[in-house]
C-alpha cells in the first residue's frame, strides 16, 4: 500500500497568533518549498538541506492569500488586499515590485 511518510519538518516564520503559511513546491531543481504568510517574510527552503535559498525584500507586512512559482526564476505573491508582486530570483537582492493589473 502506498504511505505518505514524514521525512522532516521546515519551521515558519510566523508570531503567534499569525495566520498559517502559504507553501507552492518546485521541483524542477533540488526540492524546493516556497512558504510565509506575510509578505515580509517570504523565503524558499531547499528541502533536503533546510538551506534557505532566498528571503524576499519587502518592507510590507501585508497578509499573503496566495502564492506560487510561475517558473524555476520567478514568484506570484498575492496580498489579501488584492496587491500582486513578482519576484525575480535571478536578481535576490532586488525588492519585490507590484505588478499593475491591466483592467
Amino acid at each position: 500500500t502506498d504511505v505518505i511518510k514524514s521525512v522532516g519538518a521546515i519551521a515558519p516564520k510566523n508570531d503567534p497568533g499569525e495566520p498559517w503559511a502559504k507553501i507552492a513546491t518546485l521541483s524542477a531543481r533540488a526540492p524546493w518549498v516556497l512558504h510565509g504568510s506575510r509578505l515580509n517574510n517570504i523565503q524558499i527552503t531547499e528541502v533536503e538541506s533546510r538551506q534557505n535559498i532566498f528571503m524576499a525584500a519587502s518592507g510590507t507586512s501585508q497578509k499573503l492569500s496566495n502564492l506560487t512559482f510561475l517558473d524555476c526564476n520567478m514568484l506570484l505573491l498575492c496580498c489579501t488586499q488584492g496587491q500582486l508582486c513578482l519576484a525575480d530570483l535571478r536578481s535576490p537582492q532586488s525588492p519585490l515590485e507590484a505588478v499593475s493589473i491591466p483592467s
